[in-house]
C-alpha cells in the first residue's frame, strides 16, 4: 500500500491524474460520444505505455492492451477530433485537460 500512495502522490505532482477527478470525469462523460472514447483510449494507452514490462508474459500483455487500444494512432485521432470540434472550445478543453490521466 505504501508504493501506491508514493506512486499516486508523483503522479499528482508531476501534474497526472490515477483516475479523473469527479467533475472531470462528469464532463467527459456528457461530451460526444467519439470524444469520450478517445478520453478513455488515451487513459488506457497512458496507463499500459507507463507499465513496466517485468517478464515476457507482461511484456506480451502489454503489448497486446496497447495493440488493442490503437495506442500508435493517438496522435492522429487527436488531430482529426481536435479539427472536427475545432469551434468548441469546452471539447478542447477537455482534450487539453485529460491528456495525462493514467485510469479511467
Amino acid at each position: 500500500m505504501p508504493a501506491l500512495l508514493a506512486m499516486a502522490a508523483s503522479a499528482l505532482f508531476a501534474g497526472r491524474f490515477i483516475f479523473p477527478p469527479a467533475e472531470l470525469r462528469t464532463r467527459v462523460e456528457s461530451a460526444p460520444k467519439s470524444v469520450e472514447a478517445f478520453i478513455v483510449r488515451r487513459a488506457g494507452c497512458n496507463h499500459f505505455l507507463g507499465e513496466y514490462p517485468y517478464d515476457e508474459e507482461r511484456a506480451a500483455e502489454l503489448n497486446r492492451a496497447i495493440r488493442q487500444l490503437r495506442c500508435s494512432a493517438l496522435t492522429g485521432d487527436e488531430r482529426r477530433l481536435r479539427r472536427k470540434y475545432r469551434e468548441n472550445s469546452a471539447v478542447l478543453l477537455l482534450l487539453d485537460e485529460a491528456r495525462d490521466i493514467l485510469g479511467w
